[in-house]
This record gives structure tokens, C-alpha cells and sequence, in this order.
């Protein structure tokens, strides 16, 4: 199941932002690039095992995963470079004091694995 979601969070550029649980389209990729050529900003739930992308900040992803049922715990933030398909962990959703998490870098090795799975199994084609 895709779910696309527009949101406008100021008058002059809507933001489509992309709930993805299998392979994205290369239409789809053309959509969450928009912004950010060649790169995507991403969310993961790593319960659920979607992610969201698009946008020009993490929260705008985060806020879209929130309102379809995922909870703030379950949710990892980094990015994509579909050129050289290089995964990143950097995101201030990364930032969890209530799990001793104090990085916006996620550092917890089991995290990474899991973010980085779902993350090219989006996205990646090899």
C-alpha cells in the first residue's frame, strides 16, 4: 500500500511526502527529489516497516508517519543518495532522551541495520 500525502506548510510550496512499504517507482523517486536533487530526507518506522520521504525536513516526514498510526519510538530519521546509494543516519528525530539516546546520529548498531534495511529495500535496485 502507497499512501501519497501533500501538506502545505507555507503558501508558496506544497510538499508531497511519500509513505512507501514496497519498491518506489522511478515516478515516485522524481517526486521526493524534488526538492533536494538526487537526495531524499527519510523517516522510518521500524515496527511498521515503512518509511516516508520527501519533503524539506525530516519533521515533515515524521509528522505524516504520526498521523497514519506510527509511534514517535518506532520512528528513525536519515536521508538517501540514490547516485552513489549511500544511506545516512543523521535526523533531530534521531534525538530520544527517553531511550538514552542523545544523538541526532543514530548510534545504536541494531537501529542502523534495521533503518538502512528498509531503507534499500525502498529504494535500492540491485
Amino acid at each position: 500500500m502507497l499512501f501519497l500525502h501533500r501538506i502545505s506548510l507555507d503558501v508558496k510550496m506544497a510538499k508531497m511526502i511519500v509513505i512507501f512499504n514496497s519498491k518506489a517507482t522511478p515516478e515516485q523517486i522524481a517526486e521526493v527529489t524534488k526538492i533536494y536533487e538526487g537526495y531524499t530526507k527519510i523517516v522510518v518506522d521500524i515496527n511498521r516497516k515503512i518509511l516516508s520521504a520527501g519533503g524539506e525536513y525530516h519533521i515533515d516526514c515524521e509528522q505524516v508517519l504520526l498521523a497514519s498510526g506510527s509511534i514517535q519510538s518506532d520512528l528513525w530519521g536519515g536521508g538517501y543518495r540514490f547516485r552513489t546509494r549511500e544511506v545516512d543516519f543523521m535526523a533531530l528525530t534521531n534525538y530520544k532522551p527517553s531511550i538514552d539516546h542523545f544523538s541526532y546520529e543514530i548510534t545504536f548498531p541494531e537501529i542502523r541495520k534495521q533503518v538502512e534495511e528498509i531503507i534499500k529495500m525502498v529504494f535500492d535496485y540491485e
